[in-house]
């Protein structure tokens, strides 16, 4: 009688540690996060870390960004998980010499972004044109 208890614990604790949840993690969850900018027109890579640009997006509706000189702010809405929009985008007046245009063509380029995907610890964003701006989420190691 004892074996057989046992064998039926075990066997409940082997059919219970077998079974999965079927959740399903839809990509807007995801995108609540701090993004470093790693990918973006004739950039390198280097001079982004050096400048510390990152989009915000841990706000569900309103984005704040630096590109090494402003602080910037816009809102964005998701629509059927991969569509995404930006309004114009608002920045701090600083004038800063050295970086500028990195500023300026992120500005310019945000709001034409209207599609997303977020692969593992990567967010893209692209342009009906095919313009990129790849990220890595700020806390992958």
């Amino acid at each position: 009688m004892k074996k057989l208890s046992i064998l039926i614990l075990v066997s409940f604790f082997t059919l219970s540690c077998n079974c999965k949840k079927n959740v399903s993690e839809t990509p807007t969850q995801n995108i609540n996060r701090v993004w470093m900018l790693v990918e973006f027109k004739d950039y390198k890579k280097e001079y982004f870390v050096e400048q510390k640009a990152f989009l915000d997006m841990t706000n569900s509706e309103r984005a704040t960004s630096k590109m090494g000189c402003n602080n910037l702010s816009f809102s964005y809405s998701i629509k059927d998980g991969k569509s995404i929009q930006f309004s114009q985008g608002i920045a701090t007046r600083m004038y800063c010499q050295d970086n500028m245009k990195l500023e300026t063509d992120f500005l310019a380029s945000i709001i034409t972004m209207n599609s997303f995907s977020i692969n593992a610890h990567k967010l893209t964003l692209t342009s009906s044109k095919g313009e990129k701006m790849v990220f890595v989420a700020q806390d992958w190691d």
